[in-house]
């Protein structure tokens, strides 16, 4: 069990413990972040960085009360980690131990005389270590992250730690083997990790964080304040004090930190630490030489940096308490001299084993990543932002998490943005053609009523005008103004027709009809009507496209009205190329051709009623409206564009008809269903 967990209500997919997880220890799965056990390194960085609290850290409150009820049967003691006097800024060290024993603890320890313990360890272990000759180098072990990192992204180097136990570990084995064996034993610090490290461990029953001390000392009435001041149980610490501090380990050891004559370094903080192993751990893969003999590592800045310290102060502010109070003690300097005065406790044994995880993890080929790049966008090197807002270094990282199902290709910020913008852009086109589509709404409905007062009488003066021309023309006498009047009724007449089949309401009839037989009966036609020889057509049919389920009745007079209009503006003659194709949710026709292109101010009223660009007489503007509802009718669209080459194309895009759902009599009574017949979303994920 690892020591941190996620609070799904508090998750705001803001990715930045992704970001901060040296380990990326954290899997995204629609939109919330969860730990990876297998991963963590309890390190506690998400929980800092996480600004909405949606990362916490298990609380051990409540087993420490129970530990410490009345039902209690064995003795409990607490320990109490060096870092204490930087964490209560305000309180004197000996109140704070005072509070502590308040609470009901049979004694208080101080972990500084572990770290002792520890240090004499180092100290003879180190000198050891430099009168070899080998090559061997030793990394220091205090640091339960560092340890878990080790054990679970380098292996490798997992017999290069020192197997010797944490300061923690040494003072609580100090109280079983030299206090009471039957105690339970509760360790109050600044880490997250060390809640881990005390499950492995079973050495110590429990762990508090400083915040959880406080929320206890609240719960039971305490003020730290106002406590009796004491001191902790012996044995007292010396050196050990000063191990929250950068480098303390090495000065409590008596070992030389020369930067310019030691075989030592000291490293320190999460990213310096993943550098050095990364180093280490290709120099042991290649057989290479390490360019120290001893490694102290410390995953935060020193534990008064731990991730739950309870105050903001910088390193240095902190460093200046836990100095204060180390003055304010005595101080044995020399380790040898600390050894034989307290030479019966150096038979406790400190040894530890570590559990290296040894797994094999699969590197997707390159094509699998391209494809992932590909989903967003990324088709080329270029592409590739490498941002860092889904919180991966790169995008090709980040292509690699998502095939091992621990990201989501939505974790993409720049390609949302993209999206976004495309859909606001299809909002305002789809806006637009509302707005269009309301507009001939009202105006059909007034087309209507006009076309049905002109039409009856229209009728009566186109029938006595050729009654009229029959009897002229039995006289012998001119029928020419006779003929002007029928001219321009039957205009009327046509004009009159379009606004009917434009105001129509008529349904859909659909059928199955071959699309590419209807295209070509359609462009045979109208091309006898033009005359063919001046006009040259170029089909691109798609042989898979099918039966279609259309009304083939009224596309065909869609299909008409484009390519007469493509004739007319063509008087000369040209070239008209039609292409149907079949696309994933219907299919397309596109009618293009070589005239002289449609006028940009004029692409806005192209399908408004009574808009022509032909002279007086030879158009009613009506054809392309008419060609607009029906299309709509169908559940599709036009898309008008002039070509680079000269002249413009028309693409009519019908969606594929689904037939209804035939619903039980149960079903009708249950209520609306969901239609699962909507699109799918794919999940990139490794194989078992």
């Amino acid at each position: 069990m690892i020591s941190v967990y996620t609070a799904p209500d508090l998750c705001k997919k803001c990715y930045s413990c992704v970001r901060s997880c040296p380990t990326k220890a954290i899997e995204v799965h629609s939109g919330q972040a969860h730990i990876i056990e297998d991963y963590c390194i309890s390190c506690g960085l998400c929980v800092t960085m996480c600004s909405q609290g949606a990362k916490k850290i298990y609380s051990q409150e409540e087993d420490v009360l129970s530990l410490l009820g009345p039902e209690k049967k064995n003795r409990c003691f607490a320990m109490l980690a060096p870092s204490f006097p930087a964490a209560f800024l305000n309180i004197d060290p000996e109140r704070v131990v005072g509070a502590v024993r308040a609470l009901g603890f049979d004694g208080v320890f101080e972990v500084a005389f572990g770290a002792d313990l520890v240090s004499y360890h180092y100290y003879t272990r180190f000198k050891e270590l430099v009168s070899e000759e080998s090559e061997k180098f030793l990394i220091s072990s205090p640091c339960p992250s560092i340890v878990f990192l080790i054990e679970k992204l380098h292996p490798e180097l997992t017999p290069y730690l020192a197997d010797i136990a944490s300061p923690m570990e040494a003072m609580a084995r100090v109280i079983r083997e030299k206090v009471d064996g039957e105690s339970r034993i509760v360790f109050i610090g600044p880490c997250s990790a060390k809640k881990e490290e005390a499950l492995r461990s079973k050495t110590v029953d429990a762990v508090l964080t400083y915040a959880e001390l406080m929320n206890l000392f609240e719960k039971k009435g305490i003020q730290p304040l106002e406590t009796n001041p004491s001191d902790f149980d012996k044995p007292f610490g010396n050196l050990g004090r000063i191990y929250p501090v950068t480098g303390g380990l090495l000065k409590a050891a008596s070992i030389d930190d020369d930067l310019l004559e030691s075989c030592v370094t000291v490293v320190e903080g999460s990213q310096r630490i993943k550098d050095i192993l990364e180093v280490l751990s290709t120099r042991i893969k290649n057989g290479k030489k390490p360019s120290y003999r001893f490694y102290d590592l410390l995953f935060c800045e020193g534990c008064i940096g731990g991730p739950v310290m309870m105050n903001n102060l910088t390193f240095y502010e902190r460093k200046k308490f836990i100095v204060q109070y180390i003055k304010n003690r005595p101080i044995i300097n020399s380790i040898e001299k600390w050894a034989d005065l307290y030479s019966q406790y150096l038979d406790v044994d400190l040894r530890v084993r570590f559990n290296p995880s040894m797994r094999v993890i699969a590197e997707p080929v390159e094509d699998e990543i391209r494809k992932i790049l590909a989903m967003t966008n990324k088709h080329r090197h270029e592409d590739e932002l490498n941002c860092g807002a889904c919180g991966y270094p790169s995008c090709r990282e980040k292509a690699i998490a998502v095939y091992r199902g621990i990201a989501e290709v939505e974790m993409c910020l720049p390609y949302l943005i993209s999206k976004i913008e495309k859909t606001v852009e299809d909002l305002r086109e789809n806006q637009s053609r509302l707005i269009q589509a309301e507009k001939l709404a009202s105006m059909g409905q007034i087309a209507a009523g006009i076309a049905h007062e002109i039409n009856n009488p229209l009728g009566v003066v186109l029938m006595y005008s050729h009654l009229l021309k029959e009897e002229l023309e039995s006289k012998s006498i001119s029928t020419d103004d006779v003929e002007r009047i029928i001219h321009e009724a039957e205009r009327t007449r046509d004009i009159v027709r379009g606004i009917l089949n434009f105001a129509r309401e008529e349904k859909i009839l659909r059928k199955p009809t071959d699309v590419n037989a209807l295209v070509k009966k359609s462009f045979e036609a109208i091309l006898k009507g033009f005359g063919e020889s001046r006009y040259e057509v170029v089909l691109d049919l798609d042989d898979q496209l099918g039966t279609q389920k259309v009304d083939p009745n009224q596309l065909q007079q869609v299909f008409d009205n484009i390519l007469k209009n493509a004739c007319e503006a063509m008087p000369a003659g040209g070239t008209i190329s039609i292409k149907t194709q079949g696309e994933e949710n219907g299919f397309s026709v596109t009618i293009a051709d070589t005239g002289p292109g449609i006028a940009e101010e004029n692409f806005s009223k192209l399908f408004s009623p009574f808009f022509t660009t032909k002279p007086v007489g030879k158009g009613t503007g009506l054809g392309l409206p008419v060609c607009y509802g029906i299309v709509k009718m169908h559940g599709g669209s036009i898309d008008v564009q002039n070509r680079v080459e000269g002249g413009c194309s028309f693409t009519i895009r019908i969606k594929s008809y689904l037939e209804p759902a035939v619903r039980t009599q149960g079903e009708l009574e249950a209520g609306p269903v969901e239609d699962r017949r909507l699109g799918r979303r794919e999940s990139w994920r490794r194989g078992p």
